[in-house]
């Protein structure tokens, strides 16, 4: 199964920083590591979980769901 990717795009890079920042306190808590990636003002995150042979779990739908929330509160985007 391919990964659920969730891409994001930013005003600068400075707050995509901050972004990836606040929801890397999601992936702590839920001791979860989603693939980053991030090019200048945006970013793209990988969800997949590698004990499940690399399927997409509930808890990284659930994760996803919660950055997406937090991304939705963030403010303003062009």
């Amino acid at each position: 199964m391919a990964p659920l990717i969730r891409e994001y795009s930013f005003d600068s890079f400075e707050e995509t920083i901050a972004f990836i920042r606040r929801v890397s306190k999601i992936f702590t808590r839920e001791n979860h590591h989603p693939k980053i990636i991030n090019f200048y003002n945006n970013v793209a995150f990988h969800y997949f979980t590698t004990d499940a042979n690399n399927e997409v779990t509930y808890l990284d739908r659930k994760i996803a769901d919660e950055v997406e929330s937090v991304y939705k509160s963030f403010g303003p985007k062009s």
